[in-house]
C-alpha cells in the first residue's frame, strides 16, 4: 500500500512540474513573440525558457534556490510520512511557481 501512495504522489507532483515547463514555455513565447516568429527564433526561445531557469537557479539564485529544494524535499517526505497528498503536492507546487518565476524574470531582462 505504501508503494501506490508513493507512485501516485510522484506521478501526480511530475504532472504539475510538467505543466509548469509547459505554462513557463508558453509564457516565454506569448510575451516574446505572440506566436509570430521563425523557426530560428522559436528554437532560441524554447532553449532560454528550459534551460535558462536551470541556470539562472544553479548560477545567480543559488541561496533561494537551494531553499526551495530543500523546503519542498521535506514537505514531500514529510507528506509521504503521514499520507497526507496534499503537503506533497503543494511542493510540488511550489517548485513549479518557483520556475514560473525564474522564466518570468528571465523575459523580463532582469539578468541580462
Amino acid at each position: 500500500m505504501q508503494s501506490w501512495f508513493f507512485r501516485r504522489t510522484i506521478i501526480l507532483g511530475s504532472s504539475i512540474l510538467a505543466a509548469s515547463v509547459v505554462a513557463g514555455v508558453a509564457l516565454m513565447f506569448w510575451r516574446e513573440y505572440r506566436w509570430d516568429l521563425p523557426a530560428s527564433t522559436a528554437s532560441d526561445l524554447l532553449v532560454q525558457s528550459i534551460v535558462g531557469p536551470f541556470y539562472v537557479g544553479l548560477a545567480w539564485l543559488w541561496p533561494i534556490t537551494f531553499f526551495v529544494l530543500f523546503a519542498s524535499v521535506m514537505m514531500v517526505y514529510s507528506g509521504l510520512r503521514s499520507r497526507r497528498i496534499w503537503l506533497s503536492l503543494t511542493a510540488f507546487v511550489l517548485v513549479g511557481l518557483y520556475w514560473l518565476w525564474m522564466v518570468k524574470l528571465i523575459s523580463d531582462g532582469a539578468f541580462d
